[in-house]
């Protein structure tokens, strides 16, 4: 009786093994198939953590039993997934700047036009962030359609003075972009992208702004926001019923979330995977340095985010964070979607996600150093 149940034990265990396994490596490579051949690897692409989570769990149940066998190959899984684990995961102690000379920091935020989504105590938490940051450059999304119209939010108006006195140079770029800079810059009107769907459900904007810095150095800097998924408040729903296990209709929710969701997420991946590509040409058509962030509406996984990143693009987060760190964070949603990517003379040396303000977004903040 003792040896059946050992038999069936790791026949379970085998199984659980396969599927996670399998289910890593498919979550950790969907990203390299264009979502307009394929959109089924995409959407797997959003659930590596949960994939993550679920192999390393077996994978510590195999070690537990000495399941030798089952061990190394959810081992040889992780290595297989490693490319994406690295940047999902980054594992990096050294957070301290060292020497400040040469260098600058950034925030990238996506406001949500400076609403209380949080409902947190201080209705001005967002604009007190930025403010509290002393960033030399602030890229926000969601933000306003102009300039002047942002201090007309009753959330914005008190602090005027103190937003034109820390940055004097801003600017919005096409309905939701802005920069406030500490230092001078031009628009790169040329690069400037704005793409409208047929169905006019979302605009897609992209800005580039080269910066001219101290001792004469120069930086473009690139706001992003791709599309979003454009889930209805019946979706989310669903989705909340779905962390919460409840499988009282758990049939109709499947339904619901193959019949909604998929449908929504496989348009939103193939969309965001031509916005991609017009952004990878805005990247390639600079010699400067280059800063790429914003809000990108997907995740280190996705086909978009590994089409701007190329081979000559570097993620900060990767390069100085420690732990998966989401930056959405409505309906359970914990997605990292909002990204710091750079090229050229430069070096990260610290990046942080801070949870505040009131927006449905963390911001992320990153300092950089010149490298000669």
């Amino acid at each position: 009786m003792l040896r059946t149940t050992r038999i069936i034990g790791r026949t379970i265990l085998l199984i659980l093994a396969l599927i996670s396994g399998f289910w890593l490596i498919a979550s950790a490579w969907g990203g390299h198939v264009n979502p307009h051949t394929w959109a089924l690897p995409s959407v797997l692409g959003l659930t590596f953590p949960v994939a993550l989570v679920a192999a390393v769990s077996v994978l510590v149940i195999s070690l537990l039993i000495r399941c030798w066998k089952i061990a190394a190959g959810l081992l040889l899984a992780v290595l297989v997934a490693w490319p994406t684990l690295r940047v999902t995961v980054p594992i990096n102690f050294s957070h301290a700047v060292g020497d400040t000379t040469r260098t600058f920091s950034l925030v990238t935020f996506n406001v949500s036009g400076f609403s209380n989504v949080q409902g947190v105590a201080d209705d001005m938490a967002t604009i007190h962030y930025i403010l509290d940051s002393d960033a030399d450059f602030v890229l926000l999304q969601e933000a306003t359609l102009d300039y002047p119209d942002l201090f007309k939010h009753r959330l914005v108006a008190p602090v005027k003075d103190e937003v034109d006195r820390k940055y004097p140079y801003h600017a919005h770029g096409y309905h939701d972009l802005m920069i406030l800079s500490r230092y001078p810059y031009t628009v790169h009107t040329d690069t400037t992208l704005r793409t409208t769907y047929q169905d006019d459900s979302y605009h897609y904007y992209a800005k580039a702004y080269d910066v001219q810095l101290p001792e004469g150095r120069q930086l473009r800097i690139i706001n992003v926001h791709l599309q979003s998924i454009g889930l209805t408040d019946g979706d989310r729903m669903v989705y909340r019923n779905l962390t919460q296990l409840d499988s009282i209709n758990s049939r109709k929710q499947m339904r619901q979330v193959r019949s909604s969701l998929y449908a929504k997420l496989a348009s939103a991946y193939r969309r965001r995977s031509h916005e991609a590509a017009l952004v990878r040409k805005m990247i390639d058509s600079s010699d400067r340095n280059v800063i790429l962030c914003g809000d990108f509406n997907d995740t280190p996984a996705s086909y978009s985010y590994l089409t701007m990143r190329g081979d000559d693009m570097k993620d900060a987060f990767a390069q100085r964070g420690l732990g998966y760190k989401h930056t959405f964070n409505s309906d359970k949603m914990l997605f990292e979607i909002d990204h710091v990517l750079y090229r050229g003379n430069l070096k990260a040396v610290s990046i942080r996600r801070d949870k505040k303000g009131a927006s449905d977004h963390y911001p992320l903040m990153a300092t950089f150093k010149w490298q000669d």
